[in-house]
C-alpha cells in the first residue's frame, strides 16, 4: 500500500490521500514498494504544486492528476477509477488535444511550451471551451533515461477571452469607420505629429496608403474657412475641451467639397492640451442635397406665391408652419397665426368642431385628410372652399410634414344649389306627368276595350246579314253580286282578324307584367294541341324538348309560341309535311354572340326551326315589324303583325329574339330570356 511509502510524500491533499489508499500491486504499476526513484520524486513535486499539473509515465502512458488539475480542468470521478489509467479514460474530453505534444515529447525527449492552447474541457455538466499556456518537460531517471512527462499548465481562458472580446470590439469598429467613411486622426500638440486612417487621405484625395501631416491637412481647407471656421473653432475647444467645425476643402485634384471634424482634446495634469483625437467625415453628397433641398423649398415658395390657391404646409404634430401670399391676402395677414389657433378664426363657427375631429384623425392615422368647409375673408364674408391635405412620410412611413390646399368651390356650390332646385323642380314635373300618363293608361284600356267589343260588333252583324243573304236568296242572285258578296266577307273577315291582333299587340304593353314559374314543355304541349287538327290535315312531325322551368309572363307567353307555330304551320312548301322542332336549353351571356347579350347573366335559350319557305335574310330584321308582309295575302293569310306581338313578348321579359332562315329551306327563330 502507498501508506507504507509516506515519506515518499510530503504533501497531503484528496489525490494524495487517495493514492496512499489504493492497492497499486493488483495494477499495471504494480507494487508502490518497487516503483523508481524518479517516479516518486515526480509525484512528490506533482502532488505538493499549487499548479494544475499532469504526469504521464512509462510505454503505457500512465496518468496521474494533482488537486488543482482534478478543479481546474473538470476531472470527472473517483479518483480510484482514474489514477494510474490511461490518458483517455482520464481525460477523455482532453486526450485527443494534448496528445500530440505528448507524442512530440516522446520522440525527442525535449521539453515543449505552448502559449493559449486551447482545450476542450468538463464543467458543470457540460463541454467548454478553455485556454491554458503549457509546458510539457520529460522525466529521466537517475542514469539519464528518459521515463515519463510532467505537465505545468496554467489556465488563461480570462485573459484570452478579454482579449477577445477586445479585438472583436476593435473589428466591428474599424468596420463601422469603413462602411460609414469616416476617418479617425490622433494629434500631438506637443509635437504636431499626426497619426490618422486610411479614409482621411482618401478624403482629401491622396491614395489610402498616403500619411498626410497636420499641416497639410489644414492646407487644404479653403481659406476662408480656414481662418473664419477652423481656427475660431479651435480657440472655442481650448474652453471647451470639444473641436468641431464644418468646412469647404479643396482636394489634391482640385475638386472642391466639404468635410466635417469632430474631436475632443485631452489635457494634463497641469491642465495644458497634450492631444486630440477625432473623427473626420466627407459631406458632400449631403451637403449638396441640402443647397438642392434649399433651392426646392425657394422654387415651392415662389411657385406657392404665384397660385390663386390657398397653400399651407403644417408639422407632424399638425401646427401651421407656413402660408402662401393668397392665403394671406384671403384672410389678412394679421388674423391668421402659424398654428392650429388660428384656423378657428377663419372658419365658420358651425364647422369648427367638425374640422377639429377629423384633422385630428387624419395626423393620427396618416390618411389623406379632406373637407368642405367655409373660410372667412379679410372682409368678413365667408365663401365655400375643399381643404385636402396629403402627409409626406420617409421610408419607414413616419410623417415628416403636412402639405394642404384649400380651393374657392363657392361657384360650384351655387351652381349646384341651382341644379338641385331645378332636379326639385324637374321632379315635381315628372311626377305629375307619371299622373296623367297613369290617367293616360286608364283611358287607353277604356279605348281597348271599346274597340274590342264596339269596333268588331259592325263586322259581325255585316257577317250575319251576309250569311242570310247567302242562305235566303243565293240560289236567285246573280253571279255578280255572289262574288260581291264574297269579297264582302272576306275583307270582314281579315278586318276582324286585324282588330283582334291589334288588341293583342296593346295588351303586350298595357298588361301587368307578372312572372310565374311554368314549365315551358306544358305551355308548348298546349299550343300544339290547340293546333292538332291542322297538324293533322298538314301531316306535320313536331318534335318539343324536355320539362323546362322559366319565370315568365304565362299569357303573353302562351301567346309567344302560339304565333310562331302558327306561323310554322302556315309557311309550308307545297306537298312537303311540315317539320318543326322546339328547343330550349340553358346558357351563359358570355357565349351568346349578340350585342344586346350581357356575359353577367344565364339565359333560357328558345329555338323554334322548321323546313317551310324561308325568307331572304335582307329582312330578318324587317319581318319583326307591325303590319309587314312579304307575302301576298291570297297565298298565304295574315295581318303582319303576329311576329311584332312575339317581339314586343320578348322585349316585355328583358330578352331578345333572333331569325335566320335561307330561301325555301325554312327558318330557325332563336329567343332568349334571361333567367330570374
Amino acid at each position: 500500500m502507498f501508506s507504507n511509502n509516506k515519506n515518499l510524500l510530503a504533501s497531503k491533499g484528496g489525490v494524495a490521500t487517495a493514492m496512499e489508499e489504493m492497492d497499486w500491486s493488483s495494477s499495471t504499476m504494480g507494487s508502490v514498494d518497487h516503483w523508481p526513484v524518479s517516479l516518486r520524486s515526480a509525484l512528490g513535486i506533482m502532488l505538493s504544486s499549487k499548479f494544475p499539473m499532469l504526469l504521464f509515465w512509462g510505454k503505457d502512458i500512465h496518468c496521474f492528476y494533482n488537486d488543482a488539475c482534478y478543479q481546474g480542468m473538470g476531472i470527472t470521478g473517483n479518483h480510484t477509477d482514474l489514477l494510474g489509467k490511461t490518458g483517455t479514460v482520464v481525460l477523455p474530453k482532453t486526450w485527443n488535444v494534448m496528445l500530440p505534444f505528448v507524442n512530440e515529447v516522446l520522440k525527442n525527449t525535449e521539453a515543449s511550451w505552448h502559449q493559449e492552447q486551447w482545450l476542450p474541457i468538463q464543467r458543470h455538466g457540460k463541454t467548454v471551451d478553455s485556454y491554458w499556456t503549457s509546458s510539457y518537460s520529460p522525466v529521466h531517471n537517475e542514469l539519464g533515461v528518459f521515463e515519463g512527462i510532467i505537465v505545468t499548465l496554467n489556465d488563461v481562458t480570462e485573459k484570452v477571452e478579454v482579449r477577445k472580446k477586445m479585438e472583436e470590439a476593435e473589428e466591428r469598429s474599424r468596420l463601422a469607420t469603413e462602411i460609414a467613411e469616416i476617418a479617425t486622426w490622433d494629434l500631438d500638440l506637443q509635437t504636431h505629429e499626426m497619426i490618422h486612417s486610411e479614409n482621411l487621405a482618401h478624403i482629401f484625395g491622396y491614395p489610402k496608403t498616403a500619411k498626410l501631416s497636420n499641416a497639410m491637412m489644414m492646407s487644404h481647407l479653403h481659406a476662408e474657412d480656414l481662418s473664419n471656421i477652423a481656427e475660431k473653432a479651435f480657440e472655442v475647444a481650448m474652453t471647451t475641451g470639444i473641436y468641431k467645425f464644418e468646412s469647404r476643402i479643396i482636394k489634391k485634384s482640385g475638386e472642391s467639397g466639404w468635410i466635417r471634424s469632430h474631436g475632443k482634446i485631452f489635457f494634463n495634469a497641469d491642465d495644458e492640451p497634450v492631444k486630440i483625437i477625432g473623427t473626420l467625415i466627407d459631406i458632400t453628397l449631403e451637403q449638396n442635397r441640402r443647397e438642392i433641398l434649399m433651392k426646392s423649398e425657394s422654387k415651392f415658395r415662389l411657385l406657392a406665391d404665384s397660385m390663386p390657391q390657398l397653400i399651407w404646409t403644417a408639422d407632424p404634430a399638425g401646427d401651421l408652419n407656413y402660408y402662401n401670399r393668397s392665403l394671406a391676402e384671403y384672410t389678412g395677414a394679421s388674423t391668421l397665426t402659424k398654428n392650429t389657433g388660428g384656423w378657428p378664426t377663419i372658419l365658420h363657427r358651425t364647422e369648427i368642431k367638425e374640422y377639429k375631429n377629423q384633422w385630428r384623425r387624419a395626423i393620427t392615422s396618416g390618411a389623406d385628410f379632406q373637407i368642405e368647409h367655409r373660410l372667412r375673408k379679410n372682409d368678413g364674408t365667408y365663401r365655400w372652399h375643399v381643404t385636402r391635405a396629403i402627409a409626406q412620410k420617409d421610408s419607414d412611413g413616419t410623417i415628416q410634414m403636412w402639405v394642404g390646399t384649400s380651393t374657392d368651390i363657392q361657384q360650384q356650390k351655387d351652381f349646384t344649389g341651382k341644379l338641385e332646385q331645378q332636379v326639385k323642380e324637374r321632379t315635381a314635373e315628372l311626377e305629375n306627368n307619371n299622373i296623367n300618363l297613369i290617367k293616360i293608361n286608364i283611358e287607353l284600356q277604356s279605348f281597348v276595350y271599346i274597340s274590342s267589343h264596339d269596333l268588331q260588333e259592325p263586322l259581325r252583324k255585316i257577317q250575319i246579314f251576309i250569311s242570310r243573304l247567302y242562305g235566303g236568296a243565293n240560289a236567285k242572285l246573280p253571279e255578280n253580286t255572289t262574288l260581291y258578296l264574297d269579297k264582302i266577307n272576306e275583307s270582314a273577315i281579315r278586318m276582324r282578324a286585324l282588330i283582334q291582333d291589334l288588341l293583342a299587340y296593346s295588351r303586350t304593353n298595357l298588361a301587368d307584367n307578372i312572372f310565374v314559374k311554368n314549365d315551358l314543355r306544358a305551355m308548348a304541349e298546349k299550343v300544339i294541341d290547340d293546333y292538332s287538327e291542322l297538324i293533322q290535315e298538314s301531316g306535320a312531325v313536331v318534335e318539343i324538348f324536355d320539362s323546362y322551368e322559366l319565370k315568365v309572363i304565362t299569357f303573353q307567353f302562351w301567346q309567344l309560341l302560339n304565333n310562331l307555330l302558327g306561323n310554322a304551320l302556315k309557311f309550308t312548301k307545297p306537298g312537303v309535311p311540315p317539320h318543326i322542332v322546339f328547343k330550349a336549353f340553358r346558357i351563359n351571356g358570355s357565349g351568346i354572340d349578340q350585342p344586346d347579350a350581357d356575359p353577367a347573366l344565364t339565359y333560357c335559350h328558345i329555338s323554334i326551326a322548321d323546313n317551310g319557305i324561308g325568307f331572304d335574310m335582307e329582312y330578318k330584321d324587317k319581318i319583326f315589324e307591325v303590319f309587314r308582309r312579304l307575302h301576298n295575302n291570297e297565298v298565304y293569310t295574315g295581318t303582319g303583325i303576329g311576329l311584332a306581338i312575339v317581339k314586343k313578348i320578348v322585349q316585355n321579359h328583358g330578352g331578345f329574339i333572333t331569325a335566320s332562315s335561307v330561301l325555301n329551306q325554312g327558318t330557325t327563330f332563336n329567343i332568349y330570356i334571361p333567367e330570374m
